[in-house]
Protein backbone atom coordinates (compact mmCIF):
# COMPACT_ATOMS: atom_id res chain seq x y z
CA UNK A 1 0.00 0.00 0.00
CA UNK A 2 2.64 2.14 1.00
CA UNK A 3 4.48 1.69 -2.01
CA UNK A 4 1.48 2.34 -4.32
CA UNK A 5 0.74 5.59 -2.98
CA UNK A 6 4.92 6.65 -3.12
CA UNK A 7 4.50 5.69 -6.81
CA UNK A 8 2.21 8.08 -7.95
CA UNK A 9 3.84 10.79 -5.71
CA UNK A 10 2.97 10.87 -2.82
CA UNK A 11 5.86 10.90 -0.13
CA UNK A 12 6.05 9.14 2.86
CA UNK A 13 5.95 12.24 4.93
CA UNK A 14 2.49 12.81 4.23
CA UNK A 15 1.20 9.23 5.11
CA UNK A 16 -0.78 8.22 8.39
CA UNK A 17 -1.13 4.34 8.77
CA UNK A 18 -3.91 3.45 11.53
CA UNK A 19 -3.24 0.18 13.34
CA UNK A 20 -6.57 -1.97 13.32
CA UNK A 21 -8.91 -1.44 16.66
CA UNK A 22 -9.02 -4.54 19.06
CA UNK A 23 -11.63 -7.07 18.73
CA UNK A 24 -14.55 -7.80 20.92
CA UNK A 25 -14.98 -11.54 20.72
CA UNK A 26 -17.93 -12.27 22.56
CA UNK A 27 -19.29 -9.67 20.98
CA UNK A 28 -18.34 -10.08 17.03
CA UNK A 29 -18.88 -13.74 17.56
CA UNK A 30 -22.31 -13.40 18.32
CA UNK A 31 -22.57 -11.50 15.56
CA UNK A 32 -20.97 -14.34 13.51
CA UNK A 33 -23.81 -16.74 14.93
CA UNK A 34 -26.30 -14.34 13.61
CA UNK A 35 -25.03 -14.39 10.47
CA UNK A 36 -24.92 -18.53 10.66
CA UNK A 37 -21.31 -19.23 11.15
CA UNK A 38 -18.81 -19.19 13.82
CA UNK A 39 -16.24 -16.97 15.17
CA UNK A 40 -14.33 -16.20 12.20
CA UNK A 41 -11.49 -13.56 13.99
CA UNK A 42 -9.25 -13.96 16.73
CA UNK A 43 -8.08 -10.65 18.83
CA UNK A 44 -4.53 -12.40 18.84
CA UNK A 45 -4.50 -12.44 15.58
CA UNK A 46 -5.43 -8.99 15.31
CA UNK A 47 -2.60 -8.03 17.80
CA UNK A 48 -0.35 -9.20 14.40
CA UNK A 49 -2.05 -6.97 12.02
CA UNK A 50 -1.37 -4.09 14.51
CA UNK A 51 2.08 -4.88 15.25
CA UNK A 52 3.01 -5.58 11.64
CA UNK A 53 1.81 -2.23 10.92
CA UNK A 54 3.82 -0.30 13.65
CA UNK A 55 7.04 -1.99 12.08
CA UNK A 56 5.36 -0.99 8.02
CA UNK A 57 5.41 2.59 9.50
CA UNK A 58 8.94 2.09 11.02
CA UNK A 59 10.34 1.16 8.10
CA UNK A 60 8.32 3.76 6.03
CA UNK A 61 8.94 6.72 7.88
CA UNK A 62 5.77 7.19 8.09
CA UNK A 63 3.21 8.45 11.09
CA UNK A 64 1.20 5.82 12.44
CA UNK A 65 -1.66 5.90 15.13
CA UNK A 66 -2.04 2.85 17.41
CA UNK A 67 -6.00 2.37 17.70
CA UNK A 68 -5.09 -0.89 19.00
CA UNK A 69 -2.86 0.31 21.71
CA UNK A 70 -4.88 3.59 22.36
CA UNK A 71 -8.11 1.88 22.99
CA UNK A 72 -6.93 -0.65 25.31
CA UNK A 73 -4.77 2.02 26.96
CA UNK A 74 -4.81 1.02 30.81
CA UNK A 75 -6.80 -1.81 30.96
CA UNK A 76 -9.91 0.39 29.64
CA UNK A 77 -13.15 -1.51 28.19
CA UNK A 78 -12.68 -0.57 24.54
CA UNK A 79 -15.93 -2.50 23.70
CA UNK A 80 -18.45 0.50 23.62
CA UNK A 81 -15.82 1.95 20.79
CA UNK A 82 -17.43 -0.90 18.41
CA UNK A 83 -21.13 -1.70 17.29
CA UNK A 84 -20.33 -5.47 17.07
CA UNK A 85 -16.93 -6.49 18.43
CA UNK A 86 -15.51 -5.85 15.00
CA UNK A 87 -16.35 -2.41 13.32
CA UNK A 88 -15.88 1.07 15.38
CA UNK A 89 -19.57 2.51 16.78
CA UNK A 90 -20.00 6.71 16.71
CA UNK A 91 -18.19 6.34 20.21
CA UNK A 92 -15.38 5.02 18.72
CA UNK A 93 -15.15 7.07 15.06
CA UNK A 94 -15.23 9.66 17.69
CA UNK A 95 -12.54 8.45 19.71
CA UNK A 96 -10.26 7.66 16.29
CA UNK A 97 -11.40 11.22 15.17
CA UNK A 98 -9.82 12.86 18.31
CA UNK A 99 -6.82 11.05 18.26
CA UNK A 100 -6.36 11.06 13.98
CA UNK A 101 -7.41 14.70 13.61
CA UNK A 102 -4.05 16.47 15.98
CA UNK A 103 -2.28 14.29 13.27
CA UNK A 104 -3.84 15.58 10.21
CA UNK A 105 -3.52 19.06 11.19
CA UNK A 106 0.05 18.22 11.51
CA UNK A 107 0.18 17.49 8.09
CA UNK A 108 -1.64 20.27 6.36
CA UNK A 109 -1.06 23.12 8.52
CA UNK A 110 1.69 23.90 6.22
CA UNK A 111 -0.23 23.77 3.15
CA UNK A 112 -0.80 26.93 1.14
CA UNK A 113 -5.04 27.94 1.13
CA UNK A 114 -6.19 27.74 -2.33
CA UNK A 115 -9.31 28.98 -2.10
CA UNK A 116 -11.34 31.31 0.67
CA UNK A 117 -12.52 29.89 4.01
CA UNK A 118 -16.21 29.29 2.59
CA UNK A 119 -17.83 32.00 5.17
CA UNK A 120 -15.70 33.87 2.99
CA UNK A 121 -17.33 33.20 -0.41
CA UNK A 122 -20.25 35.06 -1.48
CA UNK A 123 -23.54 33.50 -3.30
CA UNK A 124 -24.11 37.13 -5.15
CA UNK A 125 -20.31 37.15 -6.42
CA UNK A 126 -19.65 33.27 -6.34
CA UNK A 127 -16.70 33.61 -9.15
CA UNK A 128 -15.28 36.38 -8.31
CA UNK A 129 -14.92 34.87 -4.19
CA UNK A 130 -13.48 32.04 -5.50
CA UNK A 131 -11.27 33.32 -8.43
CA UNK A 132 -10.53 36.46 -7.15
CA UNK A 133 -10.27 39.58 -9.93
CA UNK A 134 -8.00 37.00 -12.49
CA UNK A 135 -4.71 39.28 -11.57
CA UNK A 136 -3.49 35.95 -10.23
Amino acid sequence: MVQYLRSVGIPEDRLILITPPPLCEAAWEKECLVQGCRLNRLNSVVSEYARACLQVAQDCGTDVLDLWALMQMDGQDFSSYLSDGLHLSPKGNEFLSSHLWPLVEKKVSSLPLLLPYWRDVSEARLELSLLGDGDH
